[in-house]
């Protein structure tokens, strides 16, 4: 490593270092204050409004597998064998495979999103309004609700914020929602009563040219499905601060759903099995709503709708 080298390691180093130890200071004093102010529970008949982000177009991506952006062998040779040269050049490591790897899942990102194509005369003018009240329109957890602009006084009990990202599956059979929800109670706005992460995964769709499926009369396939997404992760997240905590002791299982046409899994505890759907709380303590595999038991109701036959 050449002296000019050493020299950035040293001062990265001596930046980094002093940022880890506040930033444990900090989510030590966080947590204690938390500890202060328990979460509260939500009324199933509470008043809540839902708050317009401040960027108006609805976001959607392809869905993209990072299990490719490795980075091979990134060797580095330390600097003297002392602990903080040691800690400096570990750093340094870490910062260059990291900025490699993003490099790369950009890159992977770029890829998958080209099955998007298809879609950008939907997607150009589909703004959050219009995604949003649909949602709200398809909502049924607590009582009366309305949309608010993000500089207007919400009323009601609560405010929920919400940041969605939508996926489409390389194949176009399926939409995927990642909700990142944060919900206030408007006596105490400064801090979240709740937040999580929401994964809605739709059932997959059969045909030969879906991109003319969700794209036909303006997109209203695509707008409906995707407003269906959102409703359900709503009515998730307010039915769990209805419930209140709870998941205590119920054992962890491997889930195994399909994300359009792809098996995949997921370990979580089973929080729910209805109308062909299974809701798991991950590992990470996010929440995933998927279709339930063909066969499964999932006690469908009579106000079930879009069930398929084989799941009945």
């Amino acid at each position: 490593m050449t002296p000019q080298s050493l020299r950035l390691v040293r001062s990265i180093a001596g930046t980094i270092v002093p940022m880890v130890f506040i930033s444990c200071a900090q989510a030590g004093n966080d947590a204690v204050q938390a500890g202060q102010a328990p979460p509260r529970v939500i009324g199933k008949d509470s008043n809540w409004s839902l708050r317009l982000p401040k960027e108006d177009k609805v976001v959607y991506r392809g869905v993209v597998s990072f299990d490719g952006a490795g980075v091979g062998d990134q060797k580095l040779n330390y600097p003297a064998p002392n602990a903080i040269g040691f800690l400096a050049g570990v750093i340094t490591h870490g910062l260059i495979v990291g900025s490699v790897k993003d490099s790369q899942k950009q890159k992977l990102q770029e890829a998958a999103d080209k099955v998007l194509l298809p879609y950008q005369s939907v997607l150009g003018s589909y703004k959050h309004p219009e995604l949003m009240r649909r949602a709200l329109e398809k909502t049924s957890a607590g009582g009366s609700k309305k949309l608010v602009e993000s500089s207007e006084k919400p009323g009601g009990d609560w405010l929920i914020e919400s940041a969605t990202v939508f996926s489409i599956t390389q194949d176009q059979t399926a939409i995927i929602l990642d909700n990142s929800v944060s919900i206030y109670a408007l006596n105490v706005p400064s801090a979240a009563a709740y937040q999580n992460t929401v994964t809605v995964v739709s059932l997959g769709k059969e045909g030969t040219d879906l991109a003319s499926f969700w794209t036909a009369n303006d997109g209203e396939k695509l707008k409906e499905e995707s407003a269906s997404l959102l409703a359900e992760s709503l009515d998730i997240v307010l039915s769990e601060m209805a419930s209140g905590p709870g998941k205590e002791g119920i054992p962890y299982k491997t889930v195994r759903y399909f994300e359009g046409k792809t098996e995949k899994m997921e370990r979580g505890q089973l929080v729910s099995e209805r109308c062909g759907r299974v809701l798991i709380k991950t590992l990470r303590g996010g929440l995933m709503s998927v279709p339930a595999r063909p066969g499964a038991a999932t006690a469908p109701a009579a106000d079930c709708a879009d069930v398929p036959s084989s799941l009945k």
